[in-house]
């Protein structure tokens, strides 16, 4: 066999452009390069480094072989190799773009943007002007300036003051304090020292552990801790949880939420009987527990107790409380109830109440009327009867700024025994104060409203809901609309009595923000036009489902007019 002719000392130093043919009787570096190529293009990286090595120890020195191979090392992010072969180049061909390229480009893949700098000064003064890569090395050099230099980067934690960076963070979640501990060091030790990271301990229904739990009571030195929030416990974590309040000594507890919790009440009697003598918040709803055991072991060991949620508990045996005569101070409670009994010895111990809200099954709001009347600093009124229901306050609830006695909402669903005469018992005793009534599903309604709103009048009213009442005429409709010009609020569906015309009284409201017609098949476009010019700048949102006499034209300007952020329109097929 003949034997491979070494090339001389002056071919290897020669610039090589191109791949040459080289003569052998093995396998020819141009097969193997060809082979090396098509796999790199087909991302076998590693295949690839393994043909391109073996095409340079058959053609050694060739720059177009070894700029190869630092790419294959590039994908497969070996950088170091990359850079040793990128070195090569250089080193062979020192007039040649590729090498200051390829070793420019994998410096700055390690971040060292500095050494990539060198690199491309170096070669735009080896390199020949007249280069088709000269351009691109100096655009190459100019991003590598700005990453070297970057612009500095101002931490708003080192530059406000203190209140302003508490107050910033007192708008956060749990969360998102939580989030921003791992922001940098100057944030965690902010957070962490902050006193107002610890106040609202909000784990809500995620899967965190009793470590967890644990560590960050610790951090808040319990002092520092004014609501915890926990959602579907068990009762074995439940007093884990309980008694670890006590151990961290939760002096300062003001709120406690628990939702779909197992509660052990002799352990939750005993935490609130040591640390909740501040406590003036509890939701305990869809919870393991009985309404009586609350009356009976809860609510005595609370003396400042003013806001209570307990909806979806069980009534329980509640026989034995109705010798109790002790009052309590709550003034806003949500709850769920069954028997008029217990719920009328409910509101005669709960005299102070301001906002109640109601879920009954099985009590009708004409049963418990009295007692709600009887409550004197009574502001707010919300009454579901049956099965479906829908929580219309949020919680925990703020304290009402009104002074002036008299109900403010009265809010009823579902109830067919909520008639005339109770409505026109209402607005008479409290016409001047009532600024929303919303009559949901209550069929037995009768038209007393449109007389109401001309004797005695309603002065202030801003939001008025009466979906359903099928009994209300468009005269009606007409006499209440014309009668009641502060209305901002009004939902009128499935009123087949809504026209155009009764649409048409509404432009002489001060301030419409939100209006439903759903399924009101008499209303047309004509009528749509008018409250939409007129009211453009305050609506807020305009509900339109199911009005199948409102033309698609009139639909299509009614979003152009408005956005599709405030108009909601769909039909059932």
């Amino acid at each position: 066999m003949y034997k491979r002719k070494l090339p001389s000392t002056e071919s290897k130093k020669a610039k090589q452009p191109k791949l040459p043919a080289s003569s052998s009787s093995g396998e020819p570096w141009k097969q193997v390069f060809s082979d090396a190529s098509t796999a790199f293009r087909e991302n076998k990286y590693e295949e690839s480094v393994a043909l391109f090595s073996r095409a340079l120890s058959l053609n050694p020195n060739h720059v177009t072989i070894i700029d190869c191979r630092a790419a294959s090392y590039e994908k497969l992010n070996e950088l170091d190799l990359a850079l040793q072969d990128a070195a090569t180049i250089i080193k062979i061909a020192p007039k040649e773009a590729r090498g200051y390229l390829r070793a420019g480009k994998v410096l700055s893949l390690q971040q060292k943007h500095k050494q990539a700098v060198s690199i491309y000064k170096r070669a735009l003064t080896r390199v020949d002007t007249q280069d088709k890569r000269y351009q691109q090395i100096a655009s190459m050099m100019t991003v590598a300036e700005k990453k070297a230099s970057p612009p500095p980067v101002h931490d708003f934690i080192k530059i406000l003051p203190y209140d302003v960076i508490s107050l910033i963070f007192s708008q956060l979640s749990f969360d998102r304090r939580i989030q921003c501990t791992g922001v940098s060091q100057t944030w965690r030790r902010f957070a962490l020292g902050w006193s107002g990271m610890w106040r609202d301990l909000d784990f809500g229904d995620r899967k965190v552990s009793f470590t967890t739990i644990k560590n960050y009571l610790s951090y808040a030195q319990g002092r520092h801790v004014r609501r915890f929030a926990l959602i579907n416990a068990d009762k074995s974590r439940m007093k884990k949880v309980l008694q670890l309040l006590i151990d961290g000594n939760c002096q300062y507890l003001e709120a406690l939420d628990f939702v779909r919790c197992d509660i052990p009440v002799d352990v939750f009697g005993r935490m609130l009987r040591l640390v909740g003598k501040h406590v003036n918040s509890i939701r305990i709803d869809e919870c393991d527990i009985r309404l009586s055991s609350i009356f009976k072991e809860i609510l005595p060991q609370c003396p400042k107790l003013t806001h209570l949620s307990m909806l979806g508990i069980e009534t329980g045996d509640m026989d034995d409380l109705q010798q109790n005569s002790t009052p309590f101070d709550i003034t806003h409670m949500r709850l769920s109830v069954s028997g008029d009994i217990h719920l009328n010895w409910i509101l005669s111990q709960c005299k102070q109440l301001r906002v109640l809200e109601i879920k009954a099954t099985d009590i009708v709001i004409r049963d418990a009327f009295t007692g709600l009347m009887s409550l004197p600093n009574l502001k707010e009124m919300y009454y579901a009867h049956g099965p479906n229901y829908k929580v219309n306050t949020k919680w925990p609830l703020p304290d009402s700024k009104t002074t002036k006695a008299g109900l403010e909402v009265c809010h009823v669903k579902g109830d067919i025994s909520f008639t005339g005469e109770l409505l026109e018992y209402v607005v008479k005793r409290d016409y001047k104060t009532l600024r929303q009534i919303s009559m949901f599903e209550c069929t037995t309604m009768d038209n007393t409203l449109a007389r109401l709103v001309m004797e005695p009048g309603l002065p202030s009213l801003q939001v008025l809901n009466i979906d359903r009442l099928i009994r209300l005429e468009e005269w009606n409709l007409h006499t209440i609309i014309s009668s009641c010009l502060t209305i901002e609020e009004l939902s009128m569906s499935w009123n087949s009595d809504v026209t155009d015309s009764v649409l048409n009284d509404l432009v002489a409201t001060q301030t419409l923000r939100k209006l439903d017609i759903s399924h009101c098949n008499s209303v047309t476009g004509v009528g749509l036009l008018q409250v939409v010019q007129k009211h453009r700048a305050t609506l807020e949102k305009l509900v339109l489902n199911n009005c199948q006499r409102i033309n698609s034209d009139a639909i299509r300007w009614t979003y152009e007019a408005l956005g599709r952020r405030v108009v909601e329109c769909k039909y059932d097929h």
